[in-house]
């Protein structure tokens, strides 16, 4: 059985891709299945086919995290409120009373 071998530059080009990736993802098993023959590396056709079936996937979405929701901190100040505050001269500044209207 004769079967058809691409280089690393071959399938780098292939993949439109560079060719570090390539070694890259040999270091972190990813990719297709390759031969090393001293210093060449090689990829079988047909395992370069078989990754690229199965590699067709759509990725999935990252999720949203969920952000808590804030805690009530007391009485919500407007800026007026603080100027006011400041012109008289208090250093707490409260939020003033508000009438029932």
């Amino acid at each position: 059985m004769n079967q058809e071998f691409l280089s690393e530059v071959d399938l780098a080009a292939r993949w439109a891709m560079s060719s570090k990736t390539l070694t890259r993802w040999r270091s972190a098993r990813r990719g297709p299945p390759f031969v090393k023959l001293g210093k060449m590396v090689r990829y079988a056709m047909s395992d370069v086919l078989e990754f690229e079936r199965n590699g067709l996937r759509k990725p999935l979405p990252k999720p949203v995290p969920e952000v808590p929701a804030p805690q009530d901190s007391g009485p919500q100040l407007t800026v007026r409120d603080v100027v006011a505050g400041l012109n008289l001269g208090h250093s707490d500044v409260t939020a003033p009373e508000r009438s029932a209207s």
